[in-house]
């Protein structure tokens, strides 16, 4: 058969365990793939074992990355009739650890895979498919111009001063979101300020890009950052420029000034968007992928696939490497 995928784990299991990783992290996941798998196993027959085993792709992680996945998945089976691809959330930090756990055939990241990782899952190998960036959204009756500074963002974000960042282009109080569970988006924004910077404890935390962008689109003072694709087109929000005094200028971030940023190398980063806020969408395999694998892998790094991503206000990699 031209698609065997042996190593595959039943996707029920799988996203079952992948909100545990998305909770609790990787530690305690071993145990409790055991007891999924005896549960699941029990009301599956063997013949549903095996055509999951043969016949089925599971793509889970990044939440930014989801909804490009999704249009993928359902383009990849119109062309290949009897594989079934299941695409899920759970963020970076889920689609890197399950994929080096084997949870999931491959993981989902719209980050680079850390040090960190591939001590732990040192087979991980990496597959971009395409790039974005991290923007600065706010709902348009928010207190705020129409752009802001590195270092007052800062302030907001990382310092702990949502209720005092008053002056400069705030005008009033405005009320900071972040993301709740581990993600790239969050990665990407905070390392911005620093390797070692943190989000303050007293910003309030939502689920995926979707819950950020809704959260400020339902709240008059709110401010947060999402992944260009979600700001891109949303009602009730504008998205803000940023002035980096290193820069000395104020970045705007469209979506031509996105891509000609993920191309930009050398002396010319920087020139259109703030470079340490763009960032790549891979997929993750645990080793050399199978032939299942590398055979959605290539179609979603093909010239064929660009329209998926320009349909969600993403970058194919065909269109900036």
């Amino acid at each position: 058969m031209l698609f065997k995928n042996d190593k595959a784990v039943s996707p029920v299991v799988a996203t079952l365990v992948l909100v545990v990783v998305a909770i609790i992290g990787a530690a305690a996941v071993g145990a409790l793939l055991g007891a999924f798998s005896s549960d699941v196993s029990d009301e599956a027959s063997a013949g549903e074992t095996s055509s999951a085993s043969s016949s089925e792709l599971l793509v889970a992680g990044s939440t930014t990355v989801q909804p490009v996945s999704e249009l993928l998945a359902e383009a990849f089976m119109e062309d290949h009739k009897g594989v079934k691809v299941t695409v899920q959330g759970g963020g970076s930090g889920a689609g890197v650890s399950s994929a080096g756990m084997g949870i999931v055939d491959i993981g989902a990241a719209s980050r680079a895979v850390k040090d960190t990782e591939l001590d732990k899952y040192p087979d991980l190998q990496t597959h971009q498919i395409g790039g974005s960036a991290v923007v600065v959204i706010a709902n348009t009756a928010a207190q705020v111009a129409d752009e802001v500074s590195k270092a007052e963002l800062e302030d907001l974000f990382i310092n702990g001063t949502a209720g005092s960042t008053i002056g400069g282009n705030f005008s009033g109080n405005v009320t900071p979101y972040q993301r709740s569970e581990e993600s790239g988006t969050e990665d990407t924004f905070k390392e911005w300020f620093s390797k070692t910077a943190e989000i303050d404890s007293g910003v309030e935390g939502v689920t995926g890009n979707s819950g950020v962008l809704s959260a400020v689109q339902d709240d008059s003072d709110g401010i947060g950052f999402v992944d260009f694709g979600y700001a891109d087109g949303a009602v009730g929000i504008k998205t803000l420029g940023i002035y980096d005094a290193e820069i000395g200028s104020v970045m705007t971030p469209t979506s031509d000034n996105i891509k000609k940023e993920l191309a930009a190398t050398g002396t010319n980063v920087d020139t259109y968007y703030v470079h340490a806020l763009t960032r790549p969408l891979n997929y993750i395999t645990n080793g050399e992928p199978n032939t299942m694998q590398q055979a959605f892998i290539t179609f979603a790094q093909s010239p064929g696939a660009a329209e998926y991503f320009e349909a969600v206000g993403y970058f194919p990699i065909t269109a900036f490497a």
